[in-house]
């Protein structure tokens, strides 16, 4: 950290380990710009590295995904109407299906066993290179019914479809009549003690809502997969357009959240299903695949002024982040019925999609007027379980970026990333060991996702990788040429006093200059500049050059690394007497 200290007539200020950005103090040995350097561990900064641009593509990608199947790393992404899998070492891509629309927002998602796609009209399952729309778990509606009346609901209808099954066990008392409760589209198929029955021996009673059979006798066992009556379009299409997914649980009570669709504050949960129920399912339907939402299973979520922003875990608990407020629900109410929700913050959650990640069990989420990290006091309903950790830079964060800012955790480097899309390329770099603020320029991130341990991003209908093999930004695939990385440190007002005004000025640098030049310039309260280039070829380099200045009280200093390499200031010190 910065620090200064008096000797005999002599003042010094000096950086022994680099801060960060603080806009809090314009007057001190403070940093005012901290510019495509990277905080490391001893304090030190270091040039960012450069990124290469390793896919283009025909369309603006939709959405990305990456992660380990099957023991294999693997990325997909949507780029118009086209899945796609990539290749990130050489950066070609594979079709692996084709989806019913071609813009608007979508998302990928990993649920049990498999990963999946929803895209405002389905939800598909990809395969390693392909891609099926699924069709839903088809529920069990009755099991053991007799004959007349309906009994109890054993599983409630799939949103997803008009699929069902129902299961008779015919006692000694019973009827022709197998009841269905709904009106039935079409009976798909119909088994009698195993075996699948030819349709001209029964048929359906619209009048009374039941499959009518002869010959049934007291021990047999029917099942009857049927399509029931009616739509519930409107439902379907509210749960599909609910594009924003998180999956809550371990494998075995995964829980789909769907959220962001046409009802802003609602939230669609879907329902677990044993493999035994899945089994069952699939021998009558096959392939229809886990995913069941249970009609009637949505939930609402505050009183309606709020959208939901947000959801992610903390601990063994579920946060939902609205733009006004934020709420909790326990993994305990992972059942079957309504998932009850409690306010834990009603001042501060999420205002953009997309700026909610997790770091450990601790979710940091961009509010408004400032970014969050929340502890592990939520169930305590405490007000103050969130605690800003972006106080050093909110006074240069407009107002636009934290409606629209997306968040991303860099673990390999310890970092949080913040940047507002379709804005100046400025991406915010929150060090977690350090609590400290740089920045980098020229990353124009639409969303970012894991490149098998380095930074990839997203930008338009582009997809780059950041690469330690590279000293510039390149912007097109295959480029021989490509943008500078010009890193730039510069110091708030660095005052020496006023008693009287000093004559000399020394400046004391340790640093790896890669075999290139570090740029200094040194402005001072009267307004003159004195400029120093300092190269060096060797791995360290340490430096102290005496300036004569004239008279000055204050200086500002500029260190500048224009040159390729990857650069390294260790400390400075300035000295004044």
């Amino acid at each position: 950290m910065a620090q200064t200290k008096t000797k005999k007539q002599t003042l010094s200020a000096g950086y022994k380990g680099f801060g960060g950005i603080d806009a809090r103090i314009p007057h001190g040995i403070g940093l005012s710009e901290a510019l495509n350097f990277r905080l490391l561990p001893d304090g030190s900064l270091r040039k960012r590295q450069g990124f290469r641009c390793i896919c283009s593509c025909d369309h603006d990608v939709r959405s990305i995904w990456s992660g380990v199947v099957g023991g294999e790393f693997r990325c997909y992404f949507l780029a118009g109407n086209a899945i796609r899998r990539l290749d990130l070492q050489s950066g070609e891509s594979s079709l692996c299906a084709t989806v019913s629309t071609s813009a608007g927002r979508a998302t990928f998602f990993y649920l049990r066993d498999a990963l999946y796609l929803i895209d405002g009209r389905s939800i598909y399952r990809i395969g390693q290179n392909s891609a099926e729309e699924v069709l839903g778990y088809v529920p069990l509606l009755g099991k053991d019914w007799g004959t007349g009346y309906p009994g109890e609901i054993n599983e409630p209808l799939n949103i997803l479809h008009r699929h069902a099954r129902i299961t008779y066990k015919i006692g000694e008392t019973h009827s022709a009549y197998l009841p269905t409760l709904y009106p039935v589209r079409e009976v798909i198929a119909l088994y009698k003690n195993g075996d699948l029955l030819d349709p001209s021996l029964y048929y359906f009673d619209q009048n009374f809502n039941t499959i009518n059979i002869a010959g049934l006798e007291s021990g047999d066992y029917l099942e009857a997969d049927l399509t029931f009556d009616g739509e519930d379009d409107a439902q379907r299409d509210a749960l599909l357009s609910s594009t924003l997914a998180y999956v809550f649980g371990g494998i075995n009570n995964s829980r789909l959240f769907a959220f962001g669709g046409e009802s802003e504050n609602v939230v669609f949960t879907s329902t677990y299903v044993s493999r035994e129920s899945l089994q069952n399912a699939e021998a009558h339907f096959a392939g229809c695949g886990h995913i069941y939402f249970r009609t009637g299973n949505q939930f609402t979520v505050g009183d309606g002024r709020y959208s939901i922003k947000g959801v992610t875990r903390h601990y063994d608990r579920l946060l939902i982040m609205t733009e006004g407020d934020t709420w909790m629900a326990d993994s305990a109410a992972c059942g079957e019925e309504e998932f009850p929700v409690m306010n834990v913050n009603s001042k501060t959650g999420c205002c953009s999609e997309g700026g909610v990640i997790s770091v450990g069990n601790d979710p940091v989420s961009i509010g408004r007027g400032s970014i969050y990290r929340w502890t592990s006091q939520t169930d305590e309903l405490n007000e103050a379980n969130a605690y800003s950790i972006s106080e050093q830079i909110n006074s240069l964060l407009p107002s636009s970026f934290f409606k629209n800012a997306i968040a991303y955790s860099d673990s390999r480097n310890g970092e949080l990333w913040f940047t507002e899309p379709d804005s100046n390329g400025v991406a915010w770099i929150y060090n977690l060991a350090s609590k400290a603020w740089t920045k980098f320029n020229n990353v124009y991130a639409s969303a970012f996702f894991d490149a098998d341990g380095e930074v990839g991003f997203v930008s338009n209908d582009k997809i780059c990788v950041f690469d330690d093999a590279c000293y510039y930004d390149y912007e097109a695939v295959g480029a021989s040429s490509g943008r500078p990385i010009m890193a730039t440190l510069r110091s708030g007002t660095i005052d020496f006093g006023s008693t009287s005004a000093k004559r000399l000025l020394a400046l004391t640098c340790s640093a790896d200059l890669d075999g290139s030049s570090l740029r200094t310039s040194i402005i001072t309260d009267r307004g003159e500049e004195v400029r120093l280039d300092m190269i060096h070829s060797g791995e360290h380099f340490p430096y102290t050059q005496r300036l004569h200045s004239h008279r000055f009280n204050s200086v500002t200093l500029t260190l500048t690394l224009p040159s390729i390499g990857r650069q390294t200031i260790h400390s400075l010190e300035l000295e004044a007497r």
